[in-house]
């Protein structure tokens, strides 16, 4: 009876195990504008407990951020304040925002950095970190980085942040992350970020190749219009929930977009 017992007990606990879910947040910080300062950003986003945020618009060891004459790692900063693995990915140097020298004159700088970056609950494996196509008639150059992470059940997934241009270039730059070079083909993945374009656009069905919607249309940009987006890899994930976050703390605008969080589970 003891046997019968433990293995009736033993089949309703690894069904729960298996059924994982990750918490995850996506964010444009507009540069962490205009004070510079992480800790209303890390007080916002502490009490959701995200496994996974991915900000865009970061604004890393800027001349505009220095501290006591000292450069700041604002990434390995809000990730030290939130108790979690940061990475960065470079888009430009602040210096060369739209490309105007060689970018290989930039190559070892380590300071006037703009991209995206992720903050990772758990340990992050692997990096990769790319420029994006600039075509003509787009602005800034842009940038997606990935990060695959090891869960605490011993599977890896690959979390992707990115921020496509405002002007134009988005479709090349879309086509570029849903390749195979970015999108994981056995990977479970998850893509964020700030797309700058909106529901039924070339951009976002573009994505739909590859992945699935795993947020709501509600209004992102200024609370109003819906630009930033979580997806994950098709038939991979379920959306248990999702909600955009206030942008306001203590009625203070900490930026013009508004997070999104999104309960994912892997199947």
């Amino acid at each position: 009876m003891k046997k019968i017992l433990l293995g009736i007990l033993l089949l309703c606990v690894i069904p729960i195990y298996a059924q994982e879910t990750v918490k995850v947040i996506t964010f444009n910080v507009r540069s962490f504008e205009p004070d510079f300062d992480t800790k209303p950003y890390a007080d916002l986003l502490k009490g959701e407990q995200a496994d996974f945020i991915c900000l865009n618009e970061v604004e890393n060891r800027s001349s505009r951020q220095q501290k006591n004459g000292k450069f700041r790692d604002v990434v390995q900063e809000l990730a030290l304040n939130l108790h979690m693995f940061g990475t960065f990915g470079y888009s430009y140097n602040l210096s060369n925002k739209q490309g105007e020298y060689p970018e290989a004159n930039y190559k070892y700088c380590m300071n006037e950095l703009y991209g995206n970056a992720i903050l990772s609950r758990y340990p992050i494996m692997n990096v990769i970190s790319k420029q994006l196509p600039r075509p003509k008639g787009s602005a800034d150059q842009r940038s997606v980085i990935a990060a695959d992470v090891l869960l605490p059940s011993g599977k890896t997934i690959r979390i992707i942040s990115t921020h496509l241009d405002h002007i134009g270039g988005q479709l090349e730059q879309a086509k570029v992350i849903t390749s195979d070079e970015i999108t994981s083909s056995t990977l479970p993945t998850i893509l964020t970020g700030d797309m700058n374009q909106g529901v039924g656009s070339s951009v976002i069905n573009q994505y739909l190749t590859r992945y699935e919607r795993m947020d709501n249309d509600n209004g992102t940009y200024m609370g109003v219009s819906k630009i930033d987006f979580i997806f994950g890899s098709k038939g991979q994930w379920n959306l248990q929930s999702c909600k955009v976050l206030e942008r306001f703390l203590n009625q203070k605008e900490l930026s013009d977009h508004c997070p999104v969080l999104s309960i994912l589970q892997l199947k």
